[in-house]
């Protein structure tokens, strides 16, 4: 708990909208970086957001070409295990949405530090010294406008008798974001919340994406998502809302390391120094929809109005809980993959 209000207070006390300081890189630096061409990262976040982050990168270095290799939590674990394997890791910078799995890999990367390190908390890099906090996103609730006409405004309104709009959900199991929400909703509104949940026979879906498109079609009405599915996709015009709920906003945060055996060091060193400054983060906010735990980030468009309260796992209870309450949640809601 005291983990949990440490992170909150600080991002609720220093996150504001003023504008980002230019990154200035060290010319050595961008020049090592413009002679190796290129960087390759391994994530398993969503691949449009990556593919913006590269472009904004890509305005102010133009010679390093990004290339993103991108696949879901366990498929791109298990390509990293056989690479490393054989000795042929090709990635440049991994990074890891599921902060139980990622300590474990500590022993693939190389020493990295940001020159700012010192306004990410602490508690956040406790995961590793090797590995810095890229990315970071909230589940919120999306719904239909055209068919919902009295939006839910937590997630314990979700599990009320009286709620009875057709909600789309994703397993507790299908990553470390689902598991993250899972998680929340037991330890903040208790035990009873799943099998509340579950009466309401909520339809499942594997990720964000086909969630996303279920509630834009209207075949669901109410759903999780985050904040860099949801927020894109109402710049683009979809017919949802989005709720802050008002009892708590699960947080997860993406690390990324420089791998030990990098093809294109340099290149991975720029790119996670920019994307780490003040500028790649509101890059992040402003244009994917995401979060940032950096002091002094922004927070996404209509969020700052919302009175967030910013909930983050323990790293450890993180790990240790996983496999027994995600095996007891799908039991509770039925579910067979």
């Amino acid at each position: 708990m005291k983990y949990q209000m440490l992170i909150s207070a600080l991002i609720a006390a220093l996150a504001t909208s003023a504008q980002a300081a230019e990154f200035k890189a060290d010319p050595a630096l961008v020049a090592a970086a413009s002679k190796e061409g290129a960087v390759t990262i391994y994530t398993a976040n969503q691949l449009e957001s990556e593919q913006q982050l590269a472009k904004r990168f890509n305005t102010r270095f133009p010679d390093v070409k990004i290339e993103i290799v991108r696949a879901p939590g366990s498929r791109l674990i298990a390509r990293v295990d056989a690479e490393a394997a054989s000795g042929k890791l090709a990635a440049d910078i991994i990074e890891f949405s599921d902060s139980g799995l990622a300590k474990s890999y500590e022993k693939l990367l190389a020493d990295y530090a940001p020159a700012n390190a010192g306004k990410y908390p602490a508690e956040i890099r406790a995961i590793s010294a090797k590995m810095w906090p890229k990315t970071a996103w909230g589940y919120v609730l999306a719904y239909n406008k055209a068919l919902v006409k009295n939006p839910p405004k937590s997630w314990a309104d979700l599990s009320k008798p009286d709620f009875d709009e057709k909600l789309g959900w994703i397993p507790a199991g299908a990553g470390g974001t689902s598991w993250t929400l899972a998680m929340f909703q037991r330890k903040v509104l208790g035990e009873s919340e799943w099998k509340n949940l579950a009466t309401k026979q909520p339809v499942m879906h594997p990720s964000d994406s086909p969630l996303l498109a279920a509630v834009i079609r209207g075949e669901v009405r109410v759903v999780p998502l985050k904040t860099n599915s949801i927020i894109p996709a109402m710049k683009d015009g979809a017919p949802i809302g989005i709720v802050y709920p008002a009892d708590g906003v699960p947080m997860t945060v993406s690390v990324a390391g420089i791998s030990a055996t990098a093809p294109h060091p340099n290149a991975a060193r720029l790119y996670l120094d920019w994307i780490l400054s003040e500028e790649g983060q509101e890059t992040w906010v402003n244009n994917s929809g995401g979060m940032t735990v950096l002091a002094g980030g922004s927070l996404p468009e209509g969020a700052e109005k919302a009175g967030l309260k910013l909930w983050f796992p323990s790293i450890k209870e993180y790990a240790e809980l996983r496999n027994g309450w995600v095996n007891e949640w799908n039991t509770v809601f039925n579910y067979r993959q």
